[in-house]
């Protein structure tokens, strides 16, 4: 069985899943819920690829993987401090997508 990289953002009103390697992507409520439809979204984009094989498959390209990241970006409290400022990165690990 293929494994894949899936990278899962929170945005303001929902979750928000990318699979890398396929560009695939998904939203839902919970994790639980974007890992359910990304699946779902990799195991459907798989079978078009079957019925469809001259398809090409490729990943997600650098501009589209930052446009992600720039779309899903949480609200960050306007810090009035000096010097370096870290912001939280909330990453959830899930074993495989297939």
């Amino acid at each position: 069985m293929k494994s894949y990289t899936a990278i899962i953002r929170q945005s303001r009103m929902e979750y928000v899943a990318l699979c890398l390697e396929l560009n695939v992507s998904a939203r839902g409520d919970d994790i639980a819920d974007v890992e359910k439809n990304l699946r779902a979204a990799i195991e459907l984009y798989l079978e078009d690829i079957r019925n469809f094989p001259e398809t090409k498959i490729q990943p997600t390209p650098a501009e589209e993987l930052i446009e992600f990241f720039q779309d899903t970006a949480p609200d960050w409290p306007k810090d009035q401090c000096e010097g370096i400022i870290l912001r939280p990165l909330a990453v959830h690990e899930v074993r495989a997508y297939a």
